[in-house]
């Protein structure tokens, strides 16, 4: 059993006692002394949240063993983190920063342990049930800007799970936006990916609403959360489409794009 010793942070009246492997006590108190928890938040998985994109920005084996005592913590992966999330009753702001931090290390080899992944024998909680039969409503409507505040909001908390997607859709997006026949529609072009990490590039509220350009934006939002969805259950896109049932036939079709997402 690993000895484990506690390293205190926090801040105003909330404080966390987090529990470290003692080999890494000593860094992961050098790096709580340089913390500063921006201000008194209302529950202590904000402190760990915090704590860990602290620690994520300066020395990864030690966010490593906070995220490690995050999970313990918390019941992670076993109890999805967004069951955590709603059980903390937490406000927009403070679940997206607890979502960010708990994906931050999504990428990483030694992190595989701290996430749902398709090799996991037992479905999550939503398709494990043959009396519960989701469906995937798909509906959105050009007329509207507010799509890219959402795919903006997505792109935050979970940037390791849909940047690279995002990057080759915009990609995609833009190439085609510059075709002779439909050019003329798209005066500034369509780089979904500058627009969403440099708000300040994107264009006016009139052209994001055009329906050149709302249309397939609201679309790729939606992909972002079928994304999202099927990497944080840890399902496959093949498994993810096949837990769908009756005419729900969109999914089947989006399954597809999603293999090399």
């Amino acid at each position: 059993m690993t000895a484990r010793q506690a390293v205190r942070v926090g801040s105003g009246r909330t404080w966390v006692d987090i529990q470290v492997p003692a080999t890494a006590h000593a860094q992961i108190s050098d790096l709580a002394a340089t913390f500063d928890a921006g201000g008194p938040p209302a529950t202590a998985i904000e402190i760990y949240a915090r704590f860990l994109e602290h620690c994520a920005a300066h020395d990864r084996a030690a966010a490593l063993a906070v995220l490690d005592a995050a999970c313990r913590e918390f019941g992670m992966p076993a109890t999805d983190i967004h069951v955590v999330v709603q059980r903390h009753g937490l406000e927009e702001a403070a679940a997206r920063g607890v979502l960010r931090a708990y994906f931050r290390l999504w990428g990483a080899d030694e992190a595989r342990g701290f996430y749902r992944t398709p090799d996991d024998r037992a479905l999550p909680a939503l398709f494990a049930s043959h009396e519960t039969r989701p469906t995937a409503i798909f509906g959105g409507h050009p007329g509207s800007s507010a799509y890219l505040d959402e795919a903006a909001w997505l792109l935050d908390a979970y940037r390791p799970l849909v940047l690279g997607y995002v990057a080759r859709m915009s990609a995609f997006l833009a190439s085609a936006a510059q075709c002779s026949h439909v050019a003329a529609m798209y005066t500034r072009g369509l780089d979904v990916v500058a627009w969403l990490t440099d708000p300040a590039s994107a264009p006016d509220a009139g052209y994001l609403a055009s329906a050149p350009v709302s249309i397939p934006l609201i679309a790729l939002t939606q992909l972002m959360h079928i994304v999202v969805l099927h990497k944080a259950l840890g399902v496959s896109p093949g498994q993810f489409a096949r837990q769908f049932h009756g005419k729900c036939t969109a999914v089947a079709r989006v399954e597809p794009a999603m293999r090399t997402c």
